[in-house]
């Protein structure tokens, strides 16, 4: 399971999927100056996102979706909510022997999540993430009772997790930036996809949509 675990937390990683944001001439992020302020509830100021992530081998699948919907209630502060979905197909180390043993892990990773950012400096935020990871799986295993027979069973587990770190944005231009963020899980619980790792890094590019 612990294999697992550790291939869950890099495709995650590094298809995270950040916001919608917009940069203005000086670089910090911010939207577009009005030439009146609104005041209350302000359209222009949703945060909507996402991320595909795909790869296949010859002997794994993963493949997954990360929406996210959020707000801007002030120039440095924002928060939202999301919600991703990670399917997997991974051979399983023990069972794993071509062309005698054949045997996967499959199953699916889903991690409702709420999020905030708040920039302290130009385009460097502090960054903070509270998920739901629900894990459920098919996993081979031995019968020892059965003549070391092996059989294939499901087994859910759930975690929380939250990650806090610091994260910095970068403009490439128009609505489009290309974000990293440093995160620790506070938490540590045991079927956590991060259990045991002292960094989580994230990274990729955001758009406007």
């Amino acid at each position: 399971m612990k294999h697992i675990i550790w291939v869950l937390l890099v495709f995650v990683g590094i298809s995270y999927a950040s916001a919608q944001d917009v940069y203005t001439s000086s670089g910090k992020p911010g939207y577009h100056k009005k030439t009146k302020k609104k005041k209350g509830y302000d359209p222009d100021k949703i945060i909507l996102g996402g991320g595909l992530s795909f790869d296949i081998g010859s002997d794994y699948v993963l493949a997954g979706a990360s929406p996210i919907v959020g707000y801007r209630f002030t120039d440095h502060f924002s928060a939202g909510i999301g919600v991703g979905y990670l399917y997997f197909k991974l051979p399983d180390p023990t069972y794993y022997y071509p062309p005698d043993y054949n045997y996967f892990d499959k199953g699916s990773l889903i991690y409702p999540n709420v999020w905030a950012h708040y920039f302290v400096y130009r385009n460097i935020y502090l960054t903070g993430q509270f998920e739901l990871d629900m894990i459920k799986g098919n996993y081979p295993g031995t019968d020892y009772n059965n003549g070391g027979a092996i059989y294939t069973f499901n087994q859910s587990q759930t975690a929380e997790s939250l990650l806090l770190g610091l994260g910095v944005k970068q403009p490439l231009g128009g609505r489009v930036s290309m974000f990293g963020q440093l995160q620790h899980e506070f938490l540590q619980q045991t079927y956590s996809p991060y259990y045991g790792q002292p960094i989580i890094l994230n990274f990729g590019i955001c758009a406007g949509l």
